[in-house]
């Protein structure tokens, strides 16, 4: 038609390059052959029919699946806005979550520093004991300890 073959078959339907001309042509080779005109037109309206009982059945079919998959649709939308709510939810057990530890933490931090300041204070009371303590005592101890550290010696 537009004078470019191409390999496809120009008398077919279905043939993006579709030629009238020679598809007649092939039906009606010959003068003689439109005798059996009456017959190609009976043929062509029922397959015409069978055709539009086709679309008819395809476009009922397309109607069904469309709404069939808008109901899918909603559903899966209202399954994610579940989701999101879950998520959210789960966001914000975490964050009180992490408020409870970040206090047990800092619970744990103030613990362990009285700790240490009452190991520093017991210390220091020790050694206060010991300067109070009578001269004499103090003698006795010494040279009890440099005993012990000469036998130990030896």
């Amino acid at each position: 038609m537009n004078g470019v073959r191409s390999d496809g078959n120009k008398s077919s339907l279905s043939s993006p390059d579709y030629d009238p001309l020679i598809h007649l042509n092939e039906i009606f080779p010959d003068p003689g052959s439109l005798s059996s005109l009456p017959a190609i037109q009976l043929l062509l309206t029922t397959h015409l029919q069978h055709l539009d009982k086709e679309i008819e059945l395809a476009t009922r079919q397309q109607r069904e699946q469309q709404s069939a998959t808008r109901e899918q649709i909603g559903e899966l939308q209202l399954e994610l806005e579940d989701l999101f709510k879950n998520v959210e939810a789960v966001k914000g057990k975490a964050e009180k979550a992490d408020g409870v530890m970040g206090n047990l933490t800092g619970g744990i931090r103030r613990l362990d520093r009285g700790k240490q300041n009452l190991t520093i204070s017991m210390t220091a009371l020790k050694r206060l004991q010991m300067l109070s303590m009578s001269p004499s005592c103090r003698v006795k101890l010494m040279l009890s300890h440099c005993i012990r550290t000469t036998s130990r010696l030896q």
